[in-house]
């Protein structure tokens, strides 16, 4: 019997410490499993803060290359705005040039109508000596002046081409046929032309002689059929040595 409440009592203790231990077994796995879950909870924490510091880097160093770029873009947007700042005064330079060139243009072509203009009076008031040359050239500066595509340049050459022939004229003397008219008849003559000052005139055969009278603006014969122009025709016509030529040239009146 003794033994039987022995037996109950290490039963009873038995069960007890079995009581006692299975708490403290499961508080051991709890504790484990918190140690694990704790230090799998710090990995994962550990890995986020790794991946947040990864892009926490990329996202500075893309904030830092945006920068770079922004202050490039800021850069050639200044640049762009100085070169367009500068193409707009060169436009406006230009511009300028243009509307003074136009009026220089203008003043040109008008100075050069007036020019043509009192050449046209002065040929109609000179001495009628090679009237079909001078009045083509004329017509042809006319019609120079008068085409709106001509060149100003080319206006111009004209022009002093014209007025350059006109002067070497006035250097020079020559002897051509053309026919006058003397009387109210149609006559043919030879002509010698003494610069722009004389215009004199003679039959084929000699018979008769005369002047261009500028007062009356005819040809006119001479008074004096004692006038001989056969040496200052033949000295123009290259036919005889140099010499003094006495021509009844008249009183020269300046304009």
């Amino acid at each position: 019997m003794e033994n039987l409440r022995l037996l109950q009592r290490g039963w009873l203790v038995s069960l007890l410490i079995l009581m006692l231990l299975v708490p403290a077994v499961r508080a051991e796995e709890t504790l484990k499993q918190l140690a694990f879950d704790t230090l799998q909870n710090k990995q994962e924490i550990q890995k986020v803060i790794e991946t947040w510091s990864r892009d926490e880097r990329n996202m500075v160093a893309e904030i830092e290359q945006l920068g770079a770029r922004l202050e490039r873009l800021r850069s050639h947007s200044h640049q762009a705005s100085q070169a367009l700042e500068a193409e707009e005064q060169r436009i406006a330079q230009q511009r300028h040039r243009l509307v003074e060139s136009q009026k220089l243009r203008d003043g040109m072509d008008e100075w050069l109508q007036d020019v043509a203009q009192r050449y046209a009076a002065e040929t109609e008031q000179s001495l009628p000596f090679l009237a079909l040359e001078r009045g083509k050239r004329q017509a042809d500066l006319e019609d120079v002046l008068a085409d709106p595509y001509m060149p100003l340049y080319e206006k111009f050459r004209r022009v002093f081409e014209v007025l350059l022939v006109e002067t070497e004229l006035g250097y020079s003397s020559e002897v051509y046929q053309d026919s006058i008219v003397l009387e109210g008849k149609s006559l043919q003559v030879d002509l010698l032309r003494v610069g722009r000052t004389a215009l004199f005139f003679r039959t084929p055969d000699g018979s008769g002689s005369g002047f261009y009278n500028p007062s009356t603006r005819q040809f006119e014969l001479f008074s004096d059929s004692s006038v001989d122009l056969s040496p200052a025709f033949t000295l123009v016509r290259r036919e005889a040595a140099a010499e003094m030529v006495s021509l009844p040239i008249g009183r020269i009146v300046l304009p």
